[in-house]
């Protein structure tokens, strides 16, 4: 784990250990906003992502979501005993209301590779990073819940959601450490900075008897 230098007095140093962060999918828009937060909070991070990334204590790790394999994982996402691994990617899903209409077919292999991208990598970082001090969170969406019978055009993203909350779930009755998941609502632009740092403040005061749980970004219990 990296360290900090405090000059606590004229004559002592003491190494303050800096929490490691690996981030997937939080290099644009609001996650962003959140990996910044992060690291101005004394994190060190590690940044999956498509985007271009520049910040201080922040390895960005450039990929091209449609040409990683797990080969390609191993290579790139050190191994490292990360106090927080969260899941912010998203790579679409399909079925949309496009491919859902007569008429347009829907290539089944850019299907799966997106059910790979979503679902199958987080739960593949999970198995070989997780720790038992590690928490491990996933981005989710309200679309899940399936009240608003017109949001069907998201199906294929709403998909991928729900899997990952059944996966959050499965792993926090079989793995130690804290698993949860964050429902947004949404992220409007001018709360971009609010809501990294509410979020965090969630994140940060989670407890093992959380494990399992689903919270909306205010910090209350999401119940599904």
């Amino acid at each position: 784990m990296s360290t900090i230098s405090c000059a606590c007095s004229s004559s002592i140093l003491i190494n303050i250990p800096m929490k490691t962060a690996l981030l997937v999918g939080c290099g644009s828009k609001w996650g962003a906003e959140f990996t910044k937060h992060l690291s101005d909070r004394g994190y060190q991070i590690d940044l999956l992502s498509g985007s271009d990334f520049s910040y201080p204590n922040v390895t960005a790790i450039r990929i091209n979501w449609f040409e990683l394999t797990v080969d390609k994982i191993k290579e790139l996402v050190p191994k490292k005993n990360y106090d927080l691994i969260f899941f912010n990617q998203n790579s679409g899903g399909s079925p949309n209301d496009h491919y859902l209409k007569p008429g347009n077919e829907l290539d089944v292999g850019q299907w799966n590779y997106h059910n790979w991208i979503n679902v199958q990598l987080p739960y593949y970082l999970v198995k070989h990073l997780a720790t038992t001090t590690t928490k491990v969170g996933w981005m989710l969406t309200g679309l899940i819940a399936g009240h608003d019978a017109n949001m069907f055009q998201y199906a294929g993203y709403a998909t991928v959601k729900s899997a990952n909350l059944h996966i959050m779930r499965g792993f926090s009755q079989f793995h130690p450490g804290v698993f949860f998941a964050i429902n947004p609502l949404w992220f409007p632009l001018e709360d971009y900075a609010k809501d990294a740092e509410q979020i965090t403040s969630v994140i940060e005061s989670l407890k093992l008897t959380d494990s399992g749980k689903t919270f909306n970004k205010n910090g209350s219990e999401w119940l599904l």
